[in-house]
């Protein structure tokens, strides 16, 4: 009797050590599941950050940037850039650019008129007008060396309404322009189509 009862208690803590060693192994593969899942979710979120980063600094760009991207795909055939027209204390330019135009005896359809950049008493903010065709803006192009004639537009000028890269390029013809004629002072240079030319009369 005695011995059987040694026999059953030794099963008993057979059996208990089964359990334990059972759960074990079953806290174990918990653990390790967690552990993984833990680990996909946090890539997860490394990866969904990285995009809301590059997201958010695409759309916080500087504005000049966006803003010359932008200006590459626009028709800039019919603007005007009138530069040095004084500008008037109610901030509208139309009347005096139609006297301008007036003297060049030309009356254009002014789709839009603004003036660039910020307000300064430093220096007279060019102005920007919208004409109704191309052909019309190269008509007054055409005419507006006129203007250094006049006694009241004589220093202002007209300009096509160039992007940054074609004034950066203009710029450049002009500094050659004018080293030409230093160099050479008895002939007649010009800039045409792009180039700096020799005017021969």
């Amino acid at each position: 009797m005695i011995a059987f009862q040694e026999e059953v208690s030794a099963l008993k803590d057979t059996i208990i050590s089964m359990k334990d060693s059972q759960l074990e192994s079953s806290i174990t593969a918990v653990q390790t599941v967690v552990k993984e899942e833990m680990n996909s979710y946090s890539s997860a979120l490394e990866t969904a950050a990285t995009t809301m980063k590059q997201t958010c600094a695409s759309a916080l760009a500087p504005t000049r940037i966006r803003a010359a991207l932008a200006s590459a795909t626009v028709d800039r055939s019919a603007n005007l850039i009138v530069h040095g027209l004084a500008e008037n204390v109610d901030g509208n330019d139309t009347s005096r650019l139609k006297e301008l135009f007036e003297y060049l005896d030309e009356a254009p359809v002014l789709l839009e008129v603004s003036r660039l950049g910020r307000r300064s008493d430093e220096r007279v903010r060019p102005v920007r007008v919208v004409l109704r065709s191309r052909e019309t803006a190269r008509t007054i192009l055409g005419k507006s060396a006129q203007l250094k004639d006049s006694d009241t537009f004589q220093s202002v000028y007209i300009s096509p309404d160039r992007t940054v890269e074609e004034r950066t390029e203009r710029r450049d013809l002009v500094a050659r322009l004018r080293e030409k004629r230093e160099k050479e002072p008895e002939k007649i240079f010009r800039i045409r189509r792009g180039s700096v030319v020799e005017i021969r009369e």
